[in-house]
């Protein structure tokens, strides 16, 4: 656990007045308590050794969830991330509120808190790997008027069907995309890859695959896109090796929540 906290990163979500109210009242607090504050400026998106330079002891992201894939995508993946809903939407993976802040202070600078480990996934095509995600990978077709047939491959097996795009994601990214699309909530503490099929001709229902590496092909382009925040496009019949990447994110948590997805989406 961390002796004494001496650098904080921040990430707050841009051009927006929730959101910077809650950095300014926290950064001013950590700073009166003699950490440093380091602001994240710049948009690296692609950048994920962007603070490897600087020692961080954790980062705080503040806005919605889309903030906090950010911060994960760019930080080193030994730094955790704290989690402030102010700005955002549903929050889900949020530790605590806006209303919250003036009590998390003494137990961050204590080590009054644990470390909740979630699943990344990384897809590799051809000789190019992918950023790692923590919610999901979806396929999408690129041309509307052409239904797909999308392979998807374990092991020696594979199925065939025509669909108009396919969700790979973690047990994080359960409550996202494929709960959008009638996924069921995958206990984020499992390891392993939800696969839900979209507009499927036949059907075919989402399913649970052990995280040992699955591989899909499609037979059009497509577009690849990475935790809702970055696009690729995949030309046909490319093989997506999709894996557990090696690095967990590192969340920082104040309490055990066994039932924190379902609490986050209000079923309280």
């Amino acid at each position: 656990m961390i002796k004494r906290i001496r650098s904080v990163a921040f990430f707050t979500k841009r051009n927006n007045e929730e959101s910077e109210k809650v950095s300014f009242i926290l950064k001013s607090k950590l700073t009166k308590k003699g950490v440093e504050i380091i602001e994240f400026k710049k948009d690296a998106i692609h950048n994920t050794k962007y603070f490897s330079e600087k020692p961080l002891d954790f980062a705080i992201a503040i806005g919605g969830d889309g903030t906090t894939i950010k911060a994960f995508r760019t930080l080193p993946s030994e730094v955790p991330v704290l989690c402030v809903n102010a700005g955002g939407t549903r929050g889900i993976l949020s530790e605590v509120s806006k209303d919250s802040i003036n009590k998390i202070i003494e137990p961050l600078l204590n080590g009054e808190f644990f470390l909740d480990k979630r699943t990344r996934i990384i897809a590799q095509i051809g000789n190019d790997t992918t950023v790692p995600v923590l919610n999901d990978f979806v396929l999408m077709r690129s041309e509307l008027d052409k239904t797909p047939i999308f392979t998807l491959f374990m092991n020696d097996s594979s199925l065939s069907q025509k669909m108009d795009g396919m969700i790979i994601s973690t047990p994080t990214g359960s409550t996202g995309h494929a709960l959008s699309n009638n996924g069921p909530i995958i206990h984020e503490q499992l390891d392993c890859i939800l696969v839900t099929p979209i507009g499927s001709v036949n059907r075919v229902p989402s399913f649970v695959a052990p995280l040992n590496g699955i591989k899909v092909s499609v037979n059009h382009d497509t577009q690849l896109i990475m935790d809702g925040q970055m696009t690729r496009s995949i030309p046909k019949n490319h093989m997506i090796s999709i894996k557990k990447y090696q690095d967990d994110a590192l969340f920082i948590r104040f309490k055990m929540n066994d039932l924190r997805q379902l609490t986050k989406l209000g079923f309280t």
